[in-house]
């Protein structure tokens, strides 16, 4: 009976430990970000503010373009490095590795503009990097947890030679993976159609 029980708890068990583990690292990779962003030299934040005043006002006179396809890969390879680690034995380190750094580019990259711009900075911050963590933030976590809970069963079976399998194919599996690459293309055309104009707006507001 108490062995019933405790296999009933396994799996939710590893999904809320596999959660806790990435969104520390997440955080962790945050604090880390607005400290870098915070923390540096006067030199550094002069050169940093020259180089964003002229990025917005290029963004506000419609200056800023890129290919459609540049911005889909720039979003589909952090699933697919998500999706591979999940597959081996090492995305035990490198899964949380990946999503601290993310939460560390966006962290900073939010920091930077508030320390140029105060307050204001928010805005262009927002439409640039917040807009867009808020589909490609989810798609690391749904493709992270699962990843995580299968490299450490892979691990387990490397280093103690027991274990039951881990799931690498299944139909869950693909419907995860195929929710996560729809909202990375989600993404994408958010960044290509959407962020463009939002920031056009935002620059003509800062500036």
């Amino acid at each position: 009976m108490g062995k019933r029980v405790g296999r009933k708890w396994d799996l939710p068990w590893d999904q809320g430990s596999a959660l806790g583990i990435l969104s520390a690292c997440f955080l962790l990779g945050g604090v880390a970000g607005c400290l870098f962003a915070a923390l540096s030299d006067s030199q550094g934040a002069l050169e940093l503010g020259t180089y964003l005043e002229d990025y917005l006002r290029l963004a506000g006179e419609g200056g800023l373009s890129s290919g459609l396809w540049p911005v889909i890969w720039n979003r589909l390879k952090y699933l697919l490095a998500a999706l591979i680690l999940g597959a081996t034995a090492f995305g035990v380190v490198g899964l949380p590795i990946l999503i601290g750094v993310q939460g560390f580019f966006l962290s900073f990259s939010v920091g930077c503009f508030c320390r140029v711009f105060g307050g204001a900075g928010l805005l262009p911050a927002f439409a640039l990097f917040g807009l867009p963590a808020l589909l490609w933030a989810p798609v690391l976590f749904l493709a992270g947890v699962p990843g995580l809970q299968r490299s450490r069963t892979l691990l387990n079976r490397v280093l103690h030679g027991g274990g039951k399998p881990a799931v690498v194919y299944g139909g869950e599996l693909w419907c995860r993976t195929g929710l996560c690459v729809g909202l990375s293309f989600g993404c994408a055309l958010l960044e290509y159609w959407v962020v463009p104009v939002l920031l056009e707006a935002c620059a003509r507001v800062v500036l």
